[in-house]
């Protein structure tokens, strides 16, 4: 249940992220473009406003200059002059009055003298002798100029807007008086507005503490009127801003937005204004139209990447599933899974790594079984096993403490360089490996001794599990000694010499381990010089060591004059490429000459040249053809034989050019 719920887990992770990647593409995607219109619609509106603005006052002064001219019209007609003058009742000046509104289809009339005495106003038919002639509106008139601008009825809570032309005989003569007449500004108005410009207006006038109240609108008042009561800024702000105050209002659930404008006396004052609204709704409604349809095309198109998700979530899970599967039986030791991704994505790339690191396990556990498999061998019997009888006079005894640091446990083994001791760091509380260098190897050539610390700083570079770590070089009273990582195993040497020629696959473990610690060495610019099995070592684990990196320059400098001066180390001709015995300068393919000798005595048990002394092993290596390991060792595969005579071919351009390129064509035998 457990694995059911992991698999499912992991799907549904999968799923969930994939399909919520495309909810927030989408969500992002709808929201940027949302907001986009809002503006848009915002800025149209705006812009819309702007111009209905300027038709309503172009309606206004349109309406306001064709009453304007009937009235002068009107006025210069002597006997309708004469009746509003001269009449001797003033009932008369009333009839003659409305009988003038009327003829110009106002609102009301009124009639002054030449003093701005009121003498009749249709509106209010009881009240004369009223003295306008303080407002500007008259005096203008008065003076000899025609004038309009608006007219406020405080008593009766209404706006006009008026004109007021003098009544005269002739131009050159004083005014005789004044007339004016004008027009409500109410719903009527408002609604011949909206007909002209599809836009809804709202008129309102000031009271004396400036608060608005409106006059005429196409909107429900009980909507707008607390609208304009609430936004008091923007009704103080109204008489100082020519382009115009911005408000909005929200009638049965639509959102609009409004730009109003004053309304001025004659004199300039504010007497009211009005607010011409769009709706932001009605803008958007294209919008609206086509966020629909978008909106339906991302249901389908989410519910098209739900599906696709899912698909990819099965396909991503199931090779997971099985790799974590596989993971688990390795776990338990089975080496025997195999994983089936033929994809070339990423999961293909990890199934592929998955196998490779499976494969190695299993060479490595073929190298343990084999090294189990003899019944009373010691498969981790230790590199101590090649320890002389009989330790030399010099050396360090069991219990001391050498160079005030290491405490020596034993003697592991003894070479023509020095003898080599495991201790144990005291300051880093573990185990080491100590070797020390035979005094007259580096006494008397300050070259060789400075060559060989550069190849020791070069070989502390390298670090991997195939190689065995050099720490550090020190010296105490004139004794050089390196310090080593300490290693518990078998050398490759011993391993032969016990059990005689190894298996195929075992061979092929050990070669293609060699091939990758030569490969980074390289990589280093390191050369080792001197592989042969003594210098490998095979863990209990299967993991092989290669040791004494750094070390083989300096064994060729020390070597016996009558063989070479360059290229040879006592004791180790036999695994030295051809190159390397003639003294000439080395590189990378030396090493593959070597490992090529050493895979050949894992399959035969012998050395491709062998002779009776140095010298004829030296001829053989120089002038002979290195043998078919298949003439020692029928089971030899011909691809492996193939591989190791390329990599013993005589010259070095002959051979494999890379360890990097002899492991690959070891690891595609098998």
């Amino acid at each position: 249940m457990r694995g059911i719920a992991l698999r499912l887990g992991l799907r549904a992770k999968i799923f969930i992220a994939a399909t919520l990647s495309v909810v927030g593409v989408l969500g992002i995607t709808l929201g940027l473009t949302s907001l986009v219109a809002h503006r848009t619609a915002d800025e149209a509106i705006r812009h819309a406003l702007a111009g209905v603005r300027r038709g309503v006052q172009a309606f206004l002064t349109g309406r306001t200059t064709a009453l304007a001219g009937m009235s002068a019209v009107s006025a210069e007609v002597p006997q309708f002059r004469e009746r509003l003058l001269n009449a001797s009742e003033r009932s008369n000046v009333l009839d003659q009055a409305e009988a003038y509104r009327r003829l110009l289809g106002a609102a009301w009339v009124l009639v002054t003298n030449e003093r701005g005495i009121l003498v009749a106003r249709t509106d209010y038919p009881t009240q004369f002798d009223v003295n306008f002639s303080r407002g500007a509106l008259i005096a203008n008139a008065l003076s000899g100029e025609p004038a309009n601008g608006a007219w406020l009825d405080e008593e009766r809570r209404r706006l006009f807007m008026a004109v007021a032309v003098p009544l005269r005989a002739s131009p050159t003569e004083s005014p005789r008086g004044a007339l004016v007449a004008a027009y409500a500004i109410d719903d009527a108005l408002a609604e011949q507005i909206k007909q002209a410009t599809t836009t809804d207006v709202v008129f309102f006038a000031l009271d004396t503490l400036h608060r608005a109240y409106i006059v005429g609108t196409t909107l429900p008042r009980g909507v707008i009127e607390p609208v304009l009561a609430a936004d008091t800024q923007a009704i103080a702000a109204l008489p100082r801003d020519s382009a115009g105050t911005e408000l909005t209002a929200d009638v049965d659930g639509e959102r609009l937005l409004g730009l109003a404008s004053p309304i001025r006396s004659a004199g300039g004052d504010a007497f009211g204004g009005f607010v011409a609204f769009r709706s932001h709704d009605r803008e958007l409604a294209a919008f609206r139209a086509l966020q629909r349809t978008i909106g339906f095309a991302v249901v389908l198109g989410l519910l098209l990447a739900l599906a696709s998700a899912y698909v990819l979530a099965r396909q991503i899970a199931g090779p997971i599933r099985r790799l974590a599967l596989a993971t688990r039986r390795v776990q338990d030791g089975d080496y025997s899974v195999e994983i089936d991704v033929a994809a070339g994505d990423e999961i293909g790339m990890l199934s592929q790594a998955f196998q490779s690191l499976v494969a190695d396990l299993k060479e490595k556990a073929k190298l343990v079984e084999y090294m189990m498999a003899t019944s009373g061998a010691a498969p981790t019997e230790p590199v101590r096993s090649a320890r002389p009888s009989s330790a030399p006079r010099d050396a360090l005894r069991p219990g001391t403490v050498f160079a005030n640091r290491y405490e020596v446990k034993e003697v592991l083994g003894m070479g023509g360089m020095g003898v080599v001791y495991r201790a144990f760091d005291r300051e880093l509380r573990e185990a080491v490996a100590i070797k020390t260098l035979r005094p007259e190897a580096l006494t008397g050539d300050g070259v060789a001794l400075e060559r060989f610390k550069q190849e020791i700083r070069l070989a502390r570079k390298i670090a991997h599990r195939n190689v065995v770590r050099t720490y550090d070089l020190g010296e105490v009273n004139g004794l050089y000694y390196l310090t080593m990582e300490y290693v518990e195993g078998t050398s490759l040497k011993q391993l032969v010499a016990t059990r005689g020629p190894l298996p195929v696959p075992v061979t092929l473990t050990i070669g293609k381990q060699l091939c990758r610690a030569l490969e980074v060495a390289h990589e280093q610019g390191v050369i080792h010089r001197d592989i042969k099995p003594q210098n490998l070592v095979v863990e209990p684990s299967g993991v092989l060591k290669v040791m004494d990196f750094g070390i083989a320059r300096l064994a060729s400098r020390t070597t016996d004059p009558g063989l070479t001066k360059e290229g040879m180390s006592i004791g180790t001709p036999d695994y030295m490429s051809p190159e390397q015995l003639s003294g000439k300068e080395l590189d990378a393919r030396s090493d593959l000459y070597s490992a090529g000798v050493v895979l050949f005595e894992c399959l035969t048990r012998r050395l491709p040249f062998e002779a009776a002394t140095t010298y004829a092993v030296i001829a053989k290596q120089l002038e002979g053809a290195p043998p078919d390991p298949r003439t020692l060792n029928q089971d030899v595969p011909e691809a492996l034989a193939h591989v190791i005579l390329r990599a013993m071919a005589k010259e070095p351009v002959d051979r494999y050019q890379t360890a990097a390129e002899m492991h690959d064509a070891l690891a595609a035998i098998g």
